[in-house]
């Protein structure tokens, strides 16, 4: 059964909303000229979409939720207001992050060249798994599995979609739900999440439990954010997207007419950001 989707006035305090107003902050403190008013908000059945004042777009997984609250979406807002809606609902939380999302998107067009973050390198090199590690891949991304397999000693795929996981089974490898990797955390020497599995709090207390990993980070376009958001999240990268600007309305029409991901790649830029 569906929740209803509904924002309180004062949202609680919680890590996902402490960790993207510390992206938002540092957003603003390296592009102090961001224009953070929202412009226009869309929810499709694979993205929520953020357009900001400014002309930055960023997106975030939306699933199979209640469409946020009306009163919201026709108000007048800022993605700072936004951010603080985290973790109170699903389709908040990918509000939440689509529009720190678009305020990164920003940034990066406008300032490339940032600590720790680099472009288009494939993040399985960044990652560098060795031939005697484990890791666990929290959501299935097949063309991502497929090259960490052929590095790493152990990759065992977690994930809550049976559809994705039947294609996971079907591509060879281990396939549990994401409920058993709260057993089993500690038993990886890398875990790679998903920037959708931000939607679902449990993420964070896999992170925080995985003592033995050597690396845990985020990747897609969901976890598009400022890498200062890493340090509440427990994280020590995050793999996102950028769109440039000449590309944006064509995202924004495709997001918005329900495309996924691998259509709406074709127009954004990969980063790989690095904890410092």
């Amino acid at each position: 059964m569906k929740t209803r989707c509904s924002p309180s006035p004062a949202p609680a305090d919680n890590a996902l909303a402490r960790a993207l107003k510390d992206a938002l902050r540092a957003v603003k403190k390296e592009y102090p000229l961001l224009d953070e008013r929202v412009e226009e908000i869309a929810v499709s059945r694979r993205f929520t979409l953020v357009k900001l004042a400014g002309k930055g777009i960023g997106i975030a997984f939306s699933g199979d939720y209640e469409p946020p609250p009306e009163e919201l979406i026709l108000r007048e807002t800022t993605a700072s207001e936004l951010a603080r809606y985290a973790w109170r609902h699903p389709s908040l939380t990918s509000l939440a992050l689509a529009a720190v999302n678009a305020a990164t998107n920003m940034l990066i067009e406008k300032s490339p060249k940032l600590d720790g973050l680099t472009h288009d390198r494939d993040v399985v090199e960044v990652i560098d798994p060795g031939l005697e590690e484990a890791i666990a891949l929290v959501g299935y991304i097949q063309g991502v599995a497929r090259k960490l397999a052929r590095r790493a000693a152990k990759i065992v795929v977690y994930e809550d979609n049976p559809t994705h996981r039947a294609l996971a089974r079907e591509d060879g490898f281990t396939v549990y739900p994401g409920n058993q990797l709260l057993l089993d955390s500690d038993n990886y020497d890398i875990i790679v999440a998903t920037g959708a599995s931000l939607l679902d709090p449990r993420i964070l207390l896999v992170f925080s439990s995985a003592k033995r990993a050597r690396l845990r980070g985020f990747i897609g376009p969901t976890s598009s954010f400022h890498i200062a958001a890493a340090r509440h999240l427990g994280a020590d990268f995050i793999a996102g997207i950028s769109v440039p600007s000449r590309y944006r309305d064509v995202v924004t029409r495709l997001a918005k007419a329900g495309y996924g991901f691998k259509r709406i790649s074709r127009f954004a830029a990969k980063w790989v950001w690095l904890r410092q």
